[in-house]
């Protein structure tokens, strides 16, 4: 049975306008209006009920959960995930929960009022919030919520084998990994986990560090990475994020530690920040346009009554520095 992204494709026009076309649920010119009608009767599709009681009371706009978009990765998601909800039809509400309790209750408020038609979701919830998620169009970018709500993330199994294996290529002995903990866990931990499965066993000693994911601010990674290096003074490899990474950049020049030539960096994320400094910092990047469409995409299909899969992961891909 068609869907209504195979309307969209076959009338050149984009989902929203299928959507305000069949549903009368928004202006679209008379003209248009009728040829998406017939191309959907031609195609035999037909919205499901849920969908179509679901349309009929929409707001129009999705609301977007993350941390804090001050943080370059979060920034670049959002302006992505802007321009495919607008493709779509669809307004952006933000909400930057910033580590304040309530912050996501309060849009889960919105939601049940009919006043967001679904949600995209990257933030620290309670076991009662993701009660309430449940059977509602929500979509977790990163966040492992449970059975019942679809989790977006990119293939960290694989950014953490493309990490060991640069710094195995290195010969690189003694590695620290910078990593975050937070309240509701994340599917990026594996990248940590793998890249120390692998190191260990090639016999290589690993250190992991985790800084409070509820802590993290430029000025306290900074600090956190100068105390880390301060410690572990043996280190010849630094495997983090990329603001980690930067940070930890800065503090080995303050110590007259060339890098790569004592130490080995790499970083995780492909931030632009990584092509701003000298050297240029070796990073695994995440797609975040194809991270962004994906989210959108699971959204539109809950929206729309169709079936979803647990998990959808986005490829990395290496992008080489002079840090390794």
């Amino acid at each position: 049975m068609a869907n209504i992204r195979d309307v969209a494709k076959a009338a050149g026009v984009g989902i929203g306008t299928v959507s305000r076309a069949l549903n009368d649920s928004g202006y679209v010119e008379s003209e248009k209006k009728a040829r998406i009608r017939q191309i959907a009767e031609e195609l035999g599709y037909r919205p499901n009920e849920l969908a179509r009681s679901f349309v009929q009371k929409r707001s129009g706009i999705v609301g977007v959960v993350l941390p804090d978009v001050s943080f370059p990765f979060y920034g670049t998601f959002v302006k992505y995930v802007e321009m495919e909800l607008g493709n779509m039809g669809y307004r952006t509400m933000l909400c930057n929960t910033l580590g304040v309790q309530g912050r996501v209750a309060e849009t889960l408020n919105l939601l049940d009022a009919n006043a967001l038609d679904g949600l995209i979701i990257n933030a620290d919830v309670t076991a009662e919030e993701i009660r309430r998620m449940h059977g509602k169009p929500v979509v977790s970018f990163e966040r492992l919520m449970g059975d019942g709500i679809p989790v977006v993330s990119s293939d960290h199994e694989r950014g953490g084998q493309i990490a060991a294996n640069l710094f195995i290529e290195s010969d690189c002995r003694n590695v620290l990994i910078l990593g975050a903990v937070h309240a509701t866990k994340v599917r990026a931990d594996v990248r940590v986990r793998e890249c120390r499965r692998i190191l260990e066993a090639k016999g290589i000693r690993v250190t992991v560090a985790e800084i409070s994911g509820s802590a993290l601010t430029y000025r306290f990674m900074a600090e956190m990475a100068g105390q880390y290096m301060d410690i572990y003074n043996q280190t010849d490899g630094i495997f983090s994020d990329d603001i980690g990474a930067y940070c930890c950049l800065m503090q080995a020049e303050k110590r007259g530690i060339p890098v790569p030539d004592r130490l080995k960096v790499v970083g995780y994320d492909g931030n632009e920040i990584t092509r701003m400094v000298m050297p240029k910092v070796t990073t695994i990047a995440q797609n975040v346009p194809a991270l962004a469409r994906m989210c959108v995409e699971v959204l539109r299909k809950r929206l729309e009554g169709e079936t979803v899969l647990p998990y959808y992961s986005v490829p990395v891909s290496l992008q080489k520095g002079g840090t390794i």
